[in-house]
């Protein structure tokens, strides 16, 4: 998916609010080079998804709870590739004075989906 393509990360990002990544290099499991954990901030929902460091494009995903976060992952991929994959200097954010915040591409008339 986006790997270390930092533009990606940021718009996946922006659109799962909700979700925490981490990536685990070497983890000590047979078969995996590398595994991304992923989790939403309520702790009812977690993925990990593992590679084995030699197919490009194939993953073993596991996932618990009520959401499909990996199925989120790809959708906000998805998305981002739609838009033309624009960098983190086409997005912006607006700021209500309660706090509630929206992140947008290029206008403010142009929200940011929200995946959470």
């Amino acid at each position: 998916m986006s790997g270390d393509d930092c533009a990606a990360q940021f718009a996946v990002g922006l659109q799962l609010r909700d979700v925490w990544r981490t990536w685990h290099d070497n983890p000590d499991v047979e078969g995996v080079a590398s595994r991304l954990w992923l989790a939403t901030t309520d702790a009812t929902s977690w993925a990990a998804v593992d590679w084995d460091g030699r197919s490009s494009g194939r993953f073993t995903v596991w996932e618990h709870g009520p959401r499909r976060l990996w199925e989120s992952v790809e959708a906000a991929y998805a998305w981002w590739r739609g838009m033309g994959r624009p960098g983190p200097e086409r997005f912006g954010l607006t700021v209500a004075p309660d706090g509630n915040h929206v992140p947008w591409l290029d206008s403010p008339d142009h929200p940011v989906p929200d995946l959470s």
